[in-house]
């Protein structure tokens, strides 16, 4: 990451602006290393930072580190606390268990909003690789600046697809925003499309991903909802009443947390920012993540020795030394006592794989491991 230093401020502590992690994912399709009891973004690669703090040092170089938030559901509270020990206990927004997204944006702004009524709130996932900082610090900055002009807006930072990833969500953007440049107003929204869509998405130039950074006035989020989602809105204002579990419910939310905003009449503009983005939600995200960090083809975390290889990916997540040589096109993965090989665009291929063979691992007894299905 970049010295932290040699950036701009990102504002002062009086500031409208505010950031939130949302680290209630659960990470199997990253298994063995990701798991249901310690997901990814709890996880540092080899050793290193965890994920989420990556996350909250990048928010860090665009609002004051006590404006940023972390979203996650009872069970990974104390991840949270034991990944990020500066967090105040007054910034993390605890839900009782996960109803989905719409439920935690909505807690979210309601959350923030109760202590700034102007609050414009710039949302980051906890597992996303981003590079150079400095761009995305210009792009988050760009995105604050058009919601706070434009407060009946919701913006997100859109990047232009590199590859015909299959597993993430894409938009259409072609026609500019009025009166602002670098924005441009979204159109169409599909997420993990088929191959060859996604091969036309990128093949017409008129597509950018969308990397999950929103940027939204809070209040205007929640007016959205109560028009929108109904249900949704009652159930939260419940919870929100009571503080109890049982009261806090996703039901009548909607299938995406963007779809009230434009149910109900607000726009979405996508700022178009050149940072290089990857969601290491998979497999071959991580990999060509890592490929771009470490500039190599072959890329590898944790204790490893390799010889000859090309286009691999070891990822070695425990105490033993994993060598490698002449491998082409192979990721391997050591983690607790699973080891997992595989040839790396299998999972682009077949995105439900991981969940199988984390079935089968889990459920086949150890005299049948090596019996072929």
């Amino acid at each position: 990451m970049e010295d932290l230093a040699d950036l701009p401020a990102p504002g002062c502590p009086d500031s409208h602006r505010y950031a939130v992690i949302l680290a209630g994912g659960r990470g199997t399709r990253l298994w063995p290393l990701s798991t249901e009891r310690s997901p990814k973004q709890f996880q540092g690669l080899g050793g290193g930072q965890r994920i989420i703090a990556e996350t909250f040092d990048r928010l860090a170089a665009c609002v004051p580190r006590d404006h940023i938030y972390v979203s996650t559901t009872a069970r990974y509270a104390d991840e949270v606390r034991s990944s990020l020990p500066e967090l105040g206990e007054d910034k993390l927004i605890v839900e009782p268990q996960a109803e989905g997204k719409p439920a935690a944006f909505l807690l979210i702004a309601h959350r923030i909003r109760s202590v700034d009524p102007e609050a414009v709130v710039l949302s980051a996932a906890s597992d996303s690789w981003v590079s150079p900082l400095a761009s995305f610090q210009e792009a988050s900055r760009r995105a604050f600046e058009f919601v706070e002009t434009h407060p009946s807006w919701t913006a997100f930072l859109g990047c232009r697809p590199s590859s015909a990833d299959t597993s993430l969500g894409y938009v259409r953007a072609d026609e500019p925003a009025p009166d602002v440049t670098g924005v441009r107003v979204a159109r169409e929204f599909h997420e993990k499309p088929s191959a060859d869509r996604a091969a036309e998405f990128l093949a017409s130039g008129s597509y950018f991903w969308n990397s999950s950074h929103y940027c939204f006035s809070a209040a205007t989020l929640i007016d959205a909802y109560r028009d929108a989602a109904p249900v949704l809105s009652e159930r939260l204002d419940a919870y929100l009443t009571s503080g109890s579990a049982a009261d806090y419910s996703g039901e009548g939310g909607p299938g995406h947390e963007l779809y009230p905003l434009v149910e109900g009449g607000c726009p979405i503009g996508v700022v178009e920012s050149d940072f290089s983005w990857y969601d290491v939600g998979t497999w071959p995200s991580l990999y060509r993540a890592l490929v771009e960090a470490q500039a190599t083809d072959v890329v590898t975390a944790g204790p490893v020795v390799d010889v000859g290889s090309s286009s691999t990916m070891v990822v070695n997540d425990s105490t033993m030394r994993v060598v490698t040589a002449g491998l082409e096109g192979v990721m391997v993965v050591v983690s607790g006592s699973t080891v997992l090989v595989a040839p790396i665009d299998t999972f682009d291929r077949q995105p439900g794989l991981v969940t199988e063979l984390q079935y089968r691992a889990e459920n086949t007894p150890d005299e049948q491991d090596r019996e072929h299905s």
